[in-house]
């Protein structure tokens, strides 16, 4: 799963970068057209839990691979993205907007101001606009050709959508259309969530910004955080840094809190395979079919595939964490390829190629 991290010039994107990875890319490069790339595990218990009964060679978690979209100079200053960036961006399944929300008077923001909601709404707008161009390209295309298919009906049916102010993920797709578009790589079209960077200022006080007003008002999702505390706290001794965070009132690891819930709000789940040589996490959407998820550890297993043992994680865990014991209760069962996955499923795919 690669997630791009967006946002304007000033926002703490980098910061916030290298809070959630542990990276240490250096911050203020505002010119560079180079993205940050980093992969961080999705923290599972699951996984250790299924370590210690099967004491596997290898135990593998899910993972994000974050890039950090640097904005670059001939994007504008009341634009965050550029061509090259929205180009890095087409090959991501998702994006975190990096919104700023905290004030310091050394780090001026493009725009001269500090406006959350502003900035929110006007990356939708650049995403969506984005898309616009690409819609009437092809539009003019189609029409050239005389194509008035379904292509040219649904295309026309977007492009109304966004003049209507409104991103293509709020549209309803069937099957067919998403199989018609399935090249396009619409940015508007791809999960969002929001990233609100505060000031420390910002603790134990409610949000003073309009951001969570603004993302209720949109469906979107949005998460808080103090980037440039999370930066600081990151750098103590690993020991220290519970408490620390126990006394400014922080509650858990931002970083740790965070990837959880993207994982939870971009549509994410994970289902498992467990035995002597690996345990591990698969990454999946949601409501994702078991020969769909077949294909993702392997296309022969999808081509080949008979039907999957399903195991419940909590179900084998009740079973004091053996299959034959699971099988027993009746807590085993094979699905054929329409079943939809579900979060913890433990999976043995048969199949024959």
């Amino acid at each position: 799963m690669k997630v791009g991290i967006i946002g304007f010039a000033r926002s703490g994107k980098t910061t916030i970068f290298n809070a959630l990875t542990g990276s240490a890319a250096a911050m203020g490069a505002f010119g560079s057209r180079e993205a940050n790339v980093a992969v961080t595990k999705v923290p599972d218990e699951r996984i250790e839990r299924l370590s210690e009964i099967h004491k596997p060679k290898k135990k593998t978690y899910a993972e994000f691979e974050f890039v950090d979209i640097a904005p670059n100079a001939a994007a504008g200053d009341d634009k965050a993205l550029d061509s090259a960036a929205l180009t890095v961006l087409k090959n991501t399944d998702a994006l975190v907007h990096v919104v700023r929300a905290f004030n310091d008077p050394n780090v001026m923001h493009p725009l001269k101001s500090v406006n959350a909601v502003r900035d929110a709404a006007a990356m939708e707008e650049e995403l969506e606009l984005s898309d616009l161009i690409i819609i009437e390209r092809r539009i003019e295309r189609l029409e050239k050709e005389h194509r008035k298919d379904q292509e040219y009906d649904f295309l026309c049916r977007c492009r109304t959508h966004i003049e209507a102010g409104q991103p293509l993920r709020s549209m309803e797709w069937s099957a067919q259309e998403q199989s018609i578009t399935q090249g396009y790589t619409f940015l508007s079209r791809k999960p969002v969530m929001l990233l609100g960077n505060y000031g420390s200022d910002r603790i134990g006080h409610e949000d003073p910004s309009g951001l969570e007003a603004f993302v209720k008002e949109r469906g979107l999702a949005l998460v808080s955080f103090c980037g440039a505390m999370e930066v600081e706290i990151a750098e103590l001794p690993e020991e220290d840094r519970a408490e620390f965070r126990s006394e400014l009132g922080l509650g858990e690891e931002s970083r740790t809190s965070f990837i959880s819930a993207a994982y939870d709000l971009l549509g994410l789940m994970s289902f498992l395979t467990a035995g002597e040589p690996e345990v591990r996490a698969w990454t999946i959407r949601k409501n994702t079919r078991a020969v769909d998820a077949a294909g993702v550890i392997h296309s022969d297993i999808q081509r080949g595939f008979i039907r999957a043992e399903i195991t419940a994680y909590d179900d084998f865990m009740a079973a004091g964490g053996s299959m034959v014991k699971a099988k027993e209760n009746g807590k085993v069962r094979l699905e054929g390829k329409e079943y939809l996955m579900k979060d913890g499923d433990i999976v043995l795919f048969r199949f024959n190629v």
